[in-house]
């Protein structure tokens, strides 16, 4: 298909020198802004999957990473580019946190960059463009996209998607459309000025990109314009490839054309010396040129959905019905606008109440039908209200929650690109007041330093609340209510600094909240297991059962209290239910087998049962686990097969010389001489 081309390239403006200097204060800000990330640590808040705990990225790159990440799914995701990103950090800091929040912060940077260049090249306008990426480099709402490490893919797909509009704007700029002159044969105003006499620029004159004259002819797409598309609809697939919410871009584009691009003209006025083809002839004719770019992004929807059911990431609908999703919607639209413009409360995870308040819905809906009839009704002599207006809703539509991922109402990520059409239509609006006012400029100067100064402090501040996954989860506590994923993230950061007695006032407190919550009832048990109450544990995760009955965690967790509490028989029955669930739990199968081969209650015993169990842990795990080859030792030796046992014993014990495992050693070398002796070991004899 040949890509139907758009206007002339404009002639190409002198070098601007304030195009440097604000490059380079931008960059400046958002490193004064975002600096101390570089001393951050991993959280455990979802940099467990995406690094620290990933098994892949934890070898860096390598081919078998590099084949993994293309054709698996992991963690409910598709997102190849991104996983190859943590692996190339991994690669250059190891697991110092602080070289992988730096990536982040200099893909923002990047990002915000692009925002600049890209605006002053479609409009010709450089302090607006410039306006505009100071607030998307500097917005407080954007934070928790670069100071969050597993928020890597937000920031890597933005900045494909930066490329995608830019090389879109060349190839735009660059020809004509078939038939019809770039402006009409009997007007001479500049296209960016056409029905707008008040959009003169207040920090240039017109801008000479823009400096367009009536053809009065059209000339086909040529081989560097169409090499331009081309280009585009590449980054795009590679902006998918980090993350799917850019699905929307095609219509994104027809968004550009409407404005500033003005390949589609709703005016529908004609003139004899040069007719028009009507404008549902011109989106037709424009949807047709971008059917690649809607193929990509078919595509790109049609695995997203299959990795997000592989990982049971969608909620049900018998979770969540359709009107609370509708009702919800409406909700975080206006959310998004409301923490735009007063940036107060920001959480790291807003949860979502069901059922929602009706006042909420309806001043909500209020909001979105009055901004929309203004949308409307200034649609021609303001139409980069439509367009900014359109791109914020359109943009947010796949994480909106008409599809529940996740428990969340809204996320501040998900307010990454949205915003940046709304800071357009803001910042052009703005600039667009009383052209005529003699002190325009300085007011508008004051203003957005004004602006500027107390974003780059809320964003300062902001930050600060992601230095761990204590600063991060108290913060979250501070600003919202019955938040039992944040209660659990506070409880693990104690609990991991020996604090259990409060780890367990928390994870109580998200039992509470979230009562068939597995992760929280078993973090629960675990911080009572800790101080000793192993009675409580147990009857917390009893409770527990009765709403997940089938959990296996829950009963792999109630088969280790019992067995610590000495009720094996309890504990034999719980680790063969989990094996129901999960055939394949290796910990599990290695747990049972040991308690089968070495418990001191010889009518519990049976090697036999023992030695199968033992043998597909060790086989599913490669024989490379001491901690299992030794269970596999035990049950032979509970079977009298001696000679296996000792086998088996001796590459137990050489394992975990080459991990240099004190303890393993110890106790590999203790059952060795027992099985040398043709002695099977029992506990607790």
């Amino acid at each position: 298909m040949t890509p139907v081309p758009a206007t002339t390239e404009p002639p190409r403006p002198a070098p601007d020198s304030r195009v440097g200097w604000i490059g380079a204060g931008l960059v400046l800000a958002i490193a004064a802004a975002y600096w101390p990330v570089a001393g951050y640590a991993f959280l455990a808040f979802d940099d467990n999957d995406y690094v620290w705990q990933n098994p892949h990225v934890l070898n860096g790159l390598s081919w078998p990473g590099l084949s993994w990440a293309f054709i698996h799914f992991y963690v409910g995701n598709w997102h190849p580019l991104t996983w190859l990103s943590h692996m190339l950090d991994v690669q250059i800091y190891g697991l110092k946190a602080g070289g992988h929040h730096v990536t982040s912060v200099l893909f923002h940077m990047a990002n915000t960059v692009l925002v600049f260049l890209w605006l002053k090249r479609l409009t010709g306008y450089v302090g607006r463009s410039a306006m505009v990426a100071a607030l998307f480099g500097l917005h407080p709402l954007h934070v928790e996209s670069v100071a969050w490490v597993a928020e890597r893919k937000d920031v890597l797909s933005t900045f494909f998607f930066l490329l995608t509009l830019m090389a879109y704007t060349r190839y735009a700029r660059k020809s004509e459309v078939r038939g019809q002159s770039s402006l009409p044969s009997d007007e001479s105003t500049p296209s960016s000025i056409i029905h707008h006499p008040s959009s003169i620029p207040v920090d240039d004159a017109v801008p000479s990109t823009f400096n367009l004259q009536p053809s009065t002819f059209s000339r086909p797409v040529t081989h560097h314009s169409s090499r331009f598309y081309w280009l585009a609809l590449f980054c795009f697939a590679l902006g998918l490839m980090c993350k799917p919410m850019l699905v929307t871009l095609p219509c994104l584009l027809l968004l550009l054309d409407y404005w500033p691009l003005q390949r589609i003209d709703l005016a529908t006025r004609h003139s004899p010396l040069a007719p028009r083809p009507s404008p549902l002839a011109t989106v037709f004719q424009l949807l047709l040129e971008n059917i690649p770019f809607f193929i990509v992004s078919a595509a790109s929807c049609y695995v997203t959905m299959l990795a997000q059911h592989a990982g049971n990431a969608v909620m049900p609908v018998r979770f969540l019905p359709v009107v609370a999703r509708v009702q919800n919607t409406f909700v975080a639209y206006a959310g998004y606008l409301e923490k735009m413009v007063w940036p107060d409360g920001l959480s790291a995870y807003y949860p979502l109440a069901y059922p929602i308040d009706a006042g909420d819905v309806v001043t909500a809906v209020s909001v979105l039908v009055l901004v929309s009839g203004a949308v409307i009704y200034f649609r021609r002599p303001r139409p980069y209200l439509a367009m900014g207006w359109c791109w914020y809703l359109g943009t947010l539509v796949p994480v909106i929650g008409l599809v529940q991922v996740g428990s969340q109402a809204m996320a501040d990520r998900y307010s990454y690109i949205p915003l940046l059409g709304l800071f357009i239509a803001l910042v052009w609006l703005v600039a667009d007041f009383k052209p005529d006012w003699t002190r325009r400029r300085p007011a508008l100067a004051i203003l957005s330093v004004s602006v500027l100064a107390v974003c780059w402090l809320l964003t300062a501040t902001q930050v600060r609340c992601w230095e761990n996954s204590e600063s991060l989860a108290r913060h979250a506590l501070a600003v919202t209510y019955n938040n039992a994923l944040m209660q659990g993230l506070l409880g693990s950061a104690l609990f991991e600094q020996g604090q259990a007695e409060p780890a367990a006032e928390h994870f109580a407190e998200a039992a509470r909240i979230w009562p068939d919550n597995v992760t929280a009832q078993c973090d629960l048990a675990l911080a009572l297991k800790a101080q000793g109450r192993l009675d409580e544990a147990i009857d917390g995760l009893q409770t527990a059962l009765k709403y997940k009955p089938r959990a296996p965690e829950i009963h792999d967790l109630l088969g280790a209290l019992y067995s610590q509490r000495g009720n094996l028989a309890s504990a034999i029955a719980e680790y063969q239910t989990v094996l129901q669930l999960q055939p394949d739990n290796v910990v599990v199968l290695n747990n049972l087998a040991w308690l089968l081969a070495t418990t001191a209650d010889a009518g519990l015993r049976d090697g036999p049962a023992a030695v199968g169990l033992a043998e597909k842990a060790c086989r599913l795990t490669n024989y490379q686990r001491p901690l299992f080859l030794g269970t596999l030792a035990a049950a032979y030796a509970e079977s009298g097969r001696f000679d296996e046992a000792v086998s088996i014993a001796q590459k137990a014990l050489a394992l975990a010389t080459d991990l240099k495992n004190e303890s393993l050693i110890r106790k590999n070398r203790e059952l060795l001489e027992l099985y040398q002796h043709q002695k099977p070991y029992h506990e607790g004899k």
